[in-house]
C-alpha cells in the first residue's frame, strides 16, 4: 500500500472562510481607498482580504475593526526584478533591494507567508521559482492577469515544481487593482481560496493558510475529499470535468455527458508522486485542491 501525505481541510471540524490574498488600494496602483476596497469585499460575503499594496505597507489598524467579521491582513507586493513577492500578515515594510532569500527571511521573522505573484505574467522560468526557498506557494490564478492580458493561469509552473518533488501550495487571488471597467470584467471577487479555520481571527487563518487547509476557486465548490486505502473520492458542485492531476501521462480526466458531474473516483496507481484535483464547471470557472502526495513504498 501507498503511502497518501494530504492536509485534509474537508475531515477538521471548524469554519470555512473565504478571502482574497493580493489587492491593490490607492496607496499604489490600485482604483479604490483602504476602506472602499474592504467594503467592496464585505459587501460580496468575503471573511478576509489581505492589502498589498506595491513597496508599502498599508496601515489597516484604522479600517480593520469597521467591517464586522471581515480579517484584514497587512501585506505588500515586494517587486524585486520580474520576481513578485506577497508578503501576508507583516508588521514592517519591507525594501525591493534585498535579495528573495533576503525578503523570505525578514518576512519569516515577521511572522508572515510569502507566495510568488502571477508566474505566467511575469515570464518566470522554472529555474526562477527553483533557485529560491521558503514561499509557500504560487499563485495559480491571477484575475487582474487573466482580464487584462489573458495570462491569468500558471498551473503549468505549479506541475512542473511538483513533478520535482517542491511540494507547495497553488492560490487563486484577484490581484484586485481596478475595480469596474466599461471595457472589461472587473479584476475584484474573482479568485479565491475557502480555508478551514478553528475560530475567525488572522492567527487561525494563518495557521490554516501554512498547514495548506484551503482550496482555490473561480466558481466551483468542493464539498469532500474522502481517501479510503488507494481510493481518492471527491465531491462537488455540478461540474463538466473532475480532473486528477498527476506526473507526465498519470491521472485521469472525467467528463460529463447528459448531466453534471457532482462526484469522481480515482485509484491510486503508487508512481503519480503526487495528484492534485480540477473542477470545472459549465461556465469554465475552476477550483483546485491543494496537492494529495503520493510516497511509493520501497520494501
Amino acid at each position: 500500500m501507498n503511502r497518501i501525505i494530504f492536509a485534509n481541510p474537508f475531515h477538521p471540524e471548524g469554519l470555512w472562510l473565504k478571502g482574497n490574498l493580493h489587492a491593490h488600494t490607492t496607496n499604489s496602483d490600485g482604483l479604490l481607498n483602504p476602506s472602499q476596497i474592504a467594503l467592496l469585499y464585505h459587501a460580496n460575503g468575503y471573511d478576509f482580504l489581505s492589502i498589498t499594496d506595491h513597496g508599502k505597507l498599508t496601515d489597516v489598524r484604522e479600517i480593520s475593526g469597521r467591517f464586522e467579521n471581515l480579517i484584514i491582513l497587512p501585506g505588500e507586493e515586494i517587486d524585486i526584478g520580474n520576481l513578485h513577492l506577497v508578503a501576508l500578515n507583516i508588521n514592517a515594510e519591507i525594501k525591493s533591494d534585498n535579495s528573495p532569500e533576503d525578503v523570505i527571511n525578514e518576512v519569516s521573522e515577521q511572522g508572515g507567508e510569502v507566495i510568488v505573484a502571477h508566474p505566467y505574467w511575469s515570464a518566470l522560468t522554472l529555474r526562477d521559482l527553483q533557485d529560491i526557498d521558503g514561499y509557500l506557494g504560487i499563485e495559480i490564478y491571477n484575475a487582474t492577469c487573466d482580464v487584462f492580458v489573458a495570462k491569468g493561469y500558471s498551473t503549468v509552473y505549479w506541475d512542473n515544481l511538483l513533478y520535482r518533488g517542491r511540494y507547495i501550495y497553488g492560490f487563486a487571488v484577484d490581484d484586485a487593482h481596478t475595480g469596474l471597467s466599461f471595457q472589461r470584467p472587473t479584476d475584484t471577487c474573482k479568485g479565491w481560496i475557502m480555508v478551514k479555520v478553528n475560530r475567525r481571527d488572522s492567527e487561525s487563518l494563518m495557521n490554516s493558510i501554512r498547514k495548506g487547509l484551503f482550496y482555490s476557486s473561480t466558481g466551483p465548490e468542493i464539498h469532500d475529499v474522502q481517501i479510503e486505502g488507494e481510493t481518492i473520492h471527491v465531491k462537488t458542485s455540478p461540474a463538466q470535468t473532475i480532473n486528477f492531476i498527476a506526473k507526465n501521462g498519470l491521472g485521469r480526466r472525467f467528463f460529463a455527458f447528459d448531466k453534471p458531474l457532482n462526484e469522481a473516483t480515482y485509484t491510486v496507481k503508487g508512481n503519480e508522486g503526487y495528484i492534485r484535483i480540477e473542477v470545472e464547471d459549465e461556465r469554465g470557472r475552476t477550483a483546485w485542491t491543494n496537492p494529495i502526495i503520493i510516497r511509493e513504498n520501497t520494501p
